[in-house]
């Protein structure tokens, strides 16, 4: 009978094998942490590896593997392409498209992100520009109309508590129980609040609310994926990530809650970039942090321990020159999210970078993922690549890393963790941007394998139709929010004012407040500009869930 290989036998093959290719010149590859990317991966890569302790089953703790036992052979992840165009009808009428081509989830972007109405002067020119513009109640219901409430997994970009309450006054106005609504919020606990408590903190309120009325509902959508594609690295997304998600989950606790009510509807949204193997380590790394982090505060169902995630491919890796070539950098990303174990997953068009993405780039983008699930065997798998020494060993590494950044971050006093991941967040996007530069982070059409615009022009590799903004736009919805504010019960609107005043100043729960306004067609503006006129507009801020940002 042969023996079995000795550590010291692998080693010095290993050995033998490292000086006999050793690192060809210009072909050294650093992962996005600084770590050097080595040319094999062998046990040695993994000592101590433990199958039951460091891996699991999927399903089962630690979750590295994934989160259910069947993976997608029992729950495909849901495709939610983001949309957002124009006024509420140009975006239904996409929306609508896609659900006709195969989208199952409902993701909309620029809902709320102004704190003035359309008719302000700020909006001019830039209206419908960076997602759908929405000022009261009644665009709400024109965004939905057609679409079905209770069957449709709804993702509220953004915190915007008007619109957050928006959602729910249009499932009360259908008959829709609110306990039937399935979706989530991009919500995040950032340090702020009165007292224990954080009395005044809108974020927790939103927890809070969730938790009692919406027991289908993620109050909670860590979002790293926007710092990720700042240009931080993957170790740095999944630490950012994890501490907000510990420190929304302590915050939530401080009001009462218990952590088994919070966890399980706290989910997260990461970014999916250009290094594959280095991506689909991170996934694995972040559900094997989140799940030890979770039973350290006390959670024991497999429900509070497991993370749960959505992917939207990578913006920052997209290039406006040669923009055809996006299409495979948006399937590599697509493919990295789904060999993580993404529950729900958008693929950036690759027109994104010069306007919103056409219906026909849009529509690509969704065939990305519907070719991925029914013409390939990569979703027929759980981790299809876990066992791998590479991917254990980036896993691991990361893990480590991430860890240790997390525990730095928790050294800091609160208010000061959030402003040092803003700083790492701008230090390593200044840092990318060199390495483009200096050409030592390579990128097709950009600083290699470049073309003269005339020639990606005959070649076939500019965009050819770019989606046109149409100042109407703005018209329309001017017109629709003076037909409101007339038609709408001026009784009703004083006495809606009245009492989200009164719930501001008393640090109430202001949810159920804001629903009242929103019912009674108050728009974002006058709501925001109610609020920052008690206490002002640095206080407004530091309460969250309202955006009072002066540029959309």
């Amino acid at each position: 009978m042969q023996n079995a290989t000795s550590r010291d036998d692998l080693a010095g093959a290993v050995e033998w094998y490292e000086n006999l290719v050793g690192t060809p010149v210009g072909q050294s590859r650093l992962t996005t942490y600084g770590a050097p990317l080595k040319p094999l991966y062998t046990p040695l890569d993994v000592p101590g590896f433990d199958y039951l302790a460091d891996l699991g089953l999927p399903g089962a703790f630690p979750f590295t593997r994934g989160s259910t036992a069947t993976g997608y052979r029992g729950k495909e992840w849901t495709r939610r392409q983001v949309i957002g165009v124009g006024t509420a009808e140009e975006t239904n009428e996409r929306l609508r498209y896609l659900f006709a081509q195969g989208q199952t989830g409902f993701s909309v972007c620029g809902m709320g992100y102004a704190p003035y109405e359309s008719s302000d002067p700020r909006a001019a020119g830039v209206l419908g520009r960076g997602g759908v513009w929405l000022d009261t109640l009644a665009d709400m219901q024109t965004l939905l109309e057609g679409v079905d409430m209770a069957s449709v997994t709804i993702n509220q970009i953004g915190a915007s508590l008007p619109v957050f309450a928006m959602i729910l006054a249009e499932a009360e106005r259908r008959g829709v129980p609110w306990s039937q609504l399935r979706g989530t919020i991009q919500n995040v606990v950032a340090p702020g609040g009165e007292g224990p408590a954080h009395r005044g903190n809108h974020a927790i309120d939103v927890i809070e609310f969730c938790t009692r009325e919406l027991p289908h509902w993620n109050h909670t959508s860590i979002s790293a994926r926007n710092i990720r594609d700042q240009g931080v690295s993957s170790v740095q997304e999944v630490a950012f990530a994890i501490f907000m998600g510990l420190y929304t989950a302590r915050a939530a606790c401080s009001r009462g809650l218990p952590i088994e009510a919070i966890a399980p509807r706290i989910t997260f949204f990461f970014s999916a970039e250009n290094e594959l193997l280095e991506e689909v380590a991170k996934f694995r790394a972040a559900r094997r942090i989140w799940a030890r982090a979770m039973r350290d505060l006390g959670a024991t169902s497999s429900r509070s321990q497991v993370m749960r995630f959505h992917v939207q491919t990578s913006a920052l890796s997209l290039t406006m020159q040669q923009p055809l070539n996006n299409i495979i950098r948006g399937t590599v990303h697509a493919l990295a999210a789904v060999l993580g174990g993404a529950q729900s997953l958008s693929v950036n068009s690759f027109d994104e970078v010069l306007a919103i993405p056409t219906e026909a780039a849009a529509t690509l983008s969704l065939r990305t993922q519907q070719i991925i699930a029914d013409e390939t065997d990569v979703a027929a798998v759980n981790d299809p690549l876990g066992g791998a020494y590479a991917i254990e060993a980036l896993t691991s590494q990361i893990e480590a890393l991430a860890v240790e950044e997390i525990a730095r971050l928790e050294a800091l006093p609160d208010r000061r963790a959030f402003e040092q991941i803003s700083a790492d967040a701008n230090m390593a996007g200044y840092r990318r941007q060199l390495q483009v530069d200096r050409g030592e982070r390579r990128v097709v059409g950009v600083n290699e394998h470049m073309l003269p615009e005339e020639v990606e022009e005959q070649v076939g590799l500019s965009a050819s139709d770019v989606f046109e903004y149409d100042p109407a736009w703005r018209e329309k919805q001017v017109a629709r929010l003076e037909t409101t504010k007339r038609e709408r019960d001026p009784v009703a609107a004083e006495a809606a004012k009245v009492r989200l005043a009164g719930a501001y100043r008393a640090r109430e729960n202001l949810v159920e407040p804001v629903i009242a306004a929103v019912k009674a067609y108050l728009s974002i503006g006058e709501i925001t500009s109610l609020l920052a006129s008690l206490q002002g507009w640095d206080e407004l801020r530091n309460r969250h869930c309202f955006y009072t940002n002066e540029f959309y």
